[in-house]
């Protein structure tokens, strides 16, 4: 009796926890239930000429953090809106920049795959693409040359009128950054509002001068590819508020852990956090936790912060401990992000979806 007593008040606490971090992430935030990203409100006279000065301190995904060649495949997806226009931006670590595509093929190449979803019926977010909805492309590159360009999916020539749609691109001394202006216009039956929720996938592609070679996904899978249902939901809103982190950390701080093939000591399994690039510095303290299959925390190591590259504002966080703590199969991580007054802002897990189109996470 004692046993059952134990173990039922065990799933009750958990349930009971799952139910306050549900709510904290819906209603309590101030973001609408089922949110994952926000795009913050532009500010007025955007320019679309690859400098991504304009989105300082806007709502950003950092993808490929955890790659062994970084250099070539971390990047930053920034998102904002207004009355106009959605706007993206991308910032890249690329020594290898190129599109050899022609016009209308654009993700052989270093591209975007953009996947988009304005629906307001029952189909937002269903199984199959339809008026509403798009999947395009968008590039800072014609061969090795900066040349803009962008088209839709063959499949999908009338998705969109293609109003109004710009993308502008720049060097940098590290890769590039591009920007991209999607219209409202295009989507009649949408009308941009504070508080109004889109769906979207922002896919990064490169090729390392060639054909593509590699694809991860700020929100998704390759499943994005197929149905707009693997996207993730979207509050449009005016600012970065503290309290969307709890919502939104798992894309704005992805995590991951692995056991390096070769160490130059005792097996050690290294957990990563990749920080958004504008808001680094309002974290306080990071810390990597164990929890085993019971619930209980085996053990925790704080993270150090690295800079990846620091003109483009790439940071991550690292922790390792001996593989002895805990065997794989047996525990699950958990990253925990706190303010500078020691407030939790958020709960990062390993995402469970495959990434550069292999299966398996």
């Amino acid at each position: 009796m004692i046993v059952r007593r134990t173990r039922y008040c065990l799933v009750a606490t958990c349930c009971g926890a799952m139910l306050v971090a549900a709510t904290a992430r819906g209603e309590e935030s101030g973001l609408q239930p089922g949110i994952r990203g926000v795009a913050t409100r532009a500010p007025a006279n955007m320019k679309i000429d690859g400098n991504l000065e304009e989105f300082r301190g806007a709502f950003c995904t950092p993808v490929g953090y955890f790659e062994a060649d970084i250099k070539n495949r971390a990047g930053q997806f920034f998102y904002m809106w207004d009355d106009e226009a959605f706007y993206a931006g991308l910032r890249t670590l690329d020594e290898r920049q190129a599109n050899p595509a022609d016009d209308a093929h654009l993700w052989e190449g270093d591209a975007v795959e953009w996947y988009f979803d304005t629906r307001r019926d029952e189909n937002f977010r269903a199984h199959d693409w339809g008026p509403g909805a798009v999947h395009m492309y968008w590039t800072g590159y014609k061969g090795a040359e900066l040349v803009p360009r962008w088209c839709l999916r063959p499949d999908m020539l009338k998705a969109i009128a293609g109003e109004g749609v710009q993308v502008g691109a720049r060097r940098t001394s590290y890769g590039a950054e591009v920007e991209f202006k999607l219209p409202w216009s295009n989507f009649p039956e949408f009308k941009p509002a504070a508080d109004a929720v889109i769906a979207l996938d922002a896919e990064l592609c490169y090729s390392d001068g060639k054909a593509r070679v590699y694809r991860t996904f700020a929100y998704g899978s390759p499943l994005s590819v197929q149905q707009p249902a693997s996207q993730g939901r979207v509050q449009l809103v005016g600012r970065l508020e503290p309290s969307y982190w709890r919502a939104c950390g798992p894309v704005m701080m992805p995590i991951r852990c692995d056991t390096a093939w070769t160490q130059p000591t005792v097996a050690l399994v290294t957990g990563l956090m990749a920080l958004p690039p504008d808001q680094a510095d309002q974290i306080g303290k990071i810390t990597f936790r164990l929890v085993d299959t019971d619930g209980r925390t085996i053990n925790e190591y704080a993270g150090e912060r690295e800079v990846i590259e620091a003109e483009g504002r790439f940071y991550r966080a690292k922790a390792q401990w001996p593989t002895d703590v805990a065997a794989p199969g047996s525990y699950f991580l958990l990253g925990l992000v706190y303010d500078k007054e020691g407030k939790e802002l958020a709960r990062v897990a390993p995402r469970m979806v495959s990434v550069n189109n292999a299966p398996g996470y």
